[in-house]
């Protein structure tokens, strides 16, 4: 085979590579941005997160300065409360 066949395959194969990696360098990106958005800039927001069993889970979500139990099971999402902010303070304990 004659050197310019394998001139052109390594720089095919080059080019290639390198496209390769600068798709993985935007995934990257884009997953770190979170789509342009910023963590702190985001409206909804999960707070904490209980799983019930396999296939169903609560999640308290705050959405501004509101926030929501809500349930899931398969497929199904129900809003189970709306919560004040100050329900959410940790009760004090005494310690008698």
């Amino acid at each position: 085979m004659p050197w310019s066949f394998w001139v052109s395959y390594l720089l095919k194969l080059g080019v290639v590579g390198a496209l390769l990696a600068a798709l993985y360098a935007a995934a990257r990106a884009l997953r770190r941005m979170r789509f342009f958005t910023r963590p702190g800039q985001r409206r909804i927001r999960v707070i904490e997160t209980a799983v019930v069993s396999q296939h169903a889970a609560i999640y308290l979500l705050g959405v501004g300065t509101r926030c929501f139990l809500i349930g899931t099971a398969g497929a199904s999402i129900a809003t189970l409360a709306e919560l004040a902010p100050a329900d959410l303070q940790p009760a004090e304990t005494s310690r008698d």
